[in-house]
Formats: C-alpha cells, sequence, structure tokens
C-alpha cells in the first residue's frame, strides 16, 4: 500500500541547530557548545533578545541552510521509502524566497534526497493545512510549533527527537534513528489494511 509522507527539513533531516551554533558562534566571536544550546531558538545562549534573534537568524539563514549535514541513514531510508513506491514531500516553513529556495534545492540535491523538482513546499506555516491538501499519512517534525499544529490538525505525526523537544507531546511516536521508520512504515500499512 503507498503512503504518503510530510518531511521537515530542519532538525528533522538536517542538523540545523547545530550548523546555526557554528555561524553564530563565527558571527559573535563566541564559542557555545551545541550542548548549551536546550532550547529550539538561539536568543537565549547568544545573549539576544526575541527581535535580535530573528533578525540575527533572518540575515544568517541562506549560510546557516546551505552548512550542516543530513540526520544519519534520513537520505537512505527516504530513498528506500521512494523505491517502495511510497511518495515523500519536503514541507518546510522556510521562507520562499528564491535563494532559499535555491539553497533548499541544492541541499537536497547534494546530500541525495528524493527531491524530484515537484515535492518541495516552502513557507508553509501551517503545516498541518498543507499536509490535509497532499493527503499527508504521515509526518515527520520536530519544532514545537509545528507539532502543536499537526497534532491538532489531526495528522498522525512521529515526533523526531532533540533535545529541545523531549518534552513535548509524550504520547507521540518518536524516533531517534531513521532507521526506526521501517518498523512505523509497516505497522501504518498494517492498520490501513484493516
Amino acid at each position: 500500500m503507498k503512503l504518503r509522507f510530510g518531511i521537515d527539513i530542519d532538525g528533522t533531516i538536517k542538523d540545523t541547530h547545530r550548523a546555526a551554533v557554528e555561524i553564530y558562534n563565527k558571527e559573535f566571536g563566541k564559542a557555545v557548545l551545541i550542548e548549551d544550546v536546550p532550547d529550539f531558538y538561539l536568543d537565549k545562549p547568544f545573549g539576544l533578545t526575541p527581535q535580535e534573534g530573528r533578525k540575527t537568524w533572518r540575515r544568517l539563514e541562506e549560510k546557516i541552510y546551505t552548512l550542516g549535514l543530513p540526520l544519519p541513514h534520513a537520505s537512505e531510508v527516504l530513498n528506500n521509502l521512494v523505491k517502495e513506491g511510497h511518495e515523500v514531500y519536503f514541507i518546510t516553513a522556510r521562507p520562499g524566497m528564491e535563494k532559499i529556495r535555491r539553497v533548499t534545492k541544492v541541499w537536497l540535491k547534494k546530500h541525495n534526497f528524493p527531491y524530484n523538482g515537484s515535492n518541495l513546499h516552502m513557507n508553509s506555516i501551517n503545516k498541518a493545512k498543507v499536509a490535509k491538501k497532499l493527503g499527508i499519512d504521515l509526518f515527520f517534525e520536530d519544532a514545537e510549533e509545528h507539532l502543536n499544529k499537526l497534532v491538532s490538525g489531526g495528522i498522525p505525526t512521529i515526533v523526531v527527537d532533540a533535545c529541545y523537544n523531549r518534552h513535548l507531546h509524550p504520547n507521540l511516536p518518536r524516533i531517534t534513528d531513521w532507521r526506526d521508520v521501517y518498523e512505523i512504515v509497516e505497522k501504518l500499512q498494517e492498520l490501513k489494511k484493516c
């Protein structure tokens, strides 16, 4: 049975948090360790107000999105799912500006993700709405704001584990390794057959 998967990018298939801390360290001449950043936002560890944090992120986001490695096994697992006949849609809140769109496409291709030219949905502030429109069977997400909207929108969701989301949605399935997805997909297919 063919399934449709909604896949967030930052923190879900890409270690954006680590890349952002590296770039902020260079920008502010600091040596903040990734272990010292338990929050989703980098404002506190770098002494920024939320407003300064938003402006800094906007100014540096192209660099941040260019850097950063995929989470282990993410590309391999998603490619295997596509080979099995499933569909993968990358659904991200990244702004749809041309330079950010270009950086995102290049990164997905460079790291061998199953990006096909039409399965990238940017500027998805309400991912539940996008997921419903696309008929997503299962969504993979890490960020609190989006997890909350997906859950309240009734979208079956898997939490991709991160230090900043461990206190969230204890009843949702959670993965710490992308290879755990195979078992989840198998169970979902069994449920859909019933």
